[in-house]
């Protein structure tokens, strides 16, 4: 496959022309390393639509499936996490500690929770949402433990440069915005990690190192993929929560497609060294 971008060159004669790139393209490639044109994957395999299009006519056939594990999550994990979430003021008032510190160590203990699906079996993954094969896969809770709190003391930096928390600091009002840019962005090129962890079989430090230079091209349909995670889990809530009982392991599915397509194009491979 040749590149069909152009790029400028100046003649003897000091005039710029315009010349057809022709460059040899991989076929994994994403821009071309010559003159900078991007090829069709962003638009085609790559395209966050394109992903949740793909993944929504493979979930529609398996919907029933996963009303089962969805109640049992919906109970075990994502209530909890929203209760925490909610009432944290009045928890670590109970408790007795501040309340950040609460939420973070209540998150700590929770949201590897939230991450063993990833776990599941890679070959035919859309089947493998089941209690019994969720509880077969605690294994891989302290990996996640560990991933959840490189996390934790990264926003907690961000925290303590942006608004100036423990060390009693007047900070410029105009990091505010700056830090939910920064967690936007760093949630947006990590939600990869945990597949990278357990199918890369890498230690939860180098999948950071990983995902940060595989997204460097997809950084944008990564968002937009989480965009539409947002979004279908929104309108769960909406529906009174019982939109979650599919909205749930719809989100899985959406992201482990994608990590896929990001596989594919060997965005972790040709990185990680």
């Amino acid at each position: 496959m040749k590149c069909k971008g152009t790029w400028k060159e100046k003649t003897p004669s000091g005039r710029t022309v315009k010349r057809k790139c022709n460059n040899e393209l991989s076929e994994y490639a994403i821009f071309c390393d010559k003159c900078g044109t991007p090829t069709n994957a962003l638009s085609t395999k790559l395209n966050a639509k394109k992903n949740w299009q793909e993944v929504r006519e493979t979930f529609t056939n398996l919907r029933g499936s996963f009303y089962k594990f969805n109640i049992f999550f919906l109970i075990t994990v994502f209530i909890p996490i929203g209760a925490v979430i909610f009432f944290q003021k009045d928890l670590a008032q109970f408790i007795g500690i501040d309340k950040y510190l609460f939420l973070n160590l209540a998150l700590l203990l929770l949201v590897p929770l939230s991450l063993i699906p990833f776990a599941f079996d890679e070959e035919n993954y859309s089947q493998n949402f089941s209690v019994k094969n969720y509880f077969r896969k605690m294994k891989y809770y302290p990996k996640f433990f560990l991933f959840t709190l490189e996390n934790i003391i990264f926003f907690f930096i961000l925290k303590v440069l942006c608004t100036g928390y423990l060390i009693g600091v007047t900070v410029d009002p105009i990091l505010a915005p700056v830090r939910v840019i920064l967690v936007l962005h760093w949630i947006t090129i990590m939600f990869p990690a945990p597949l990278v962890i357990i199918r890369k079989n890498v230690n939860p430090l180098a999948a950071l190192k990983v995902c940060y230079t595989a997204s460097a091209e997809t950084r944008w349909q990564q968002f937009f993929t989480l965009f539409y995670v947002a979004t279908a889990n929104i309108l769960g809530l909406l529906a009174v929560g019982l939109g979650l009982l599919r909205s749930i392991s719809f989100s899985y599915l959406l992201i482990e497609n994608y990590y896929n397509k990001m596989n594919e194009y060997r965005l972790f491979e040709k990185r990680e060294n």
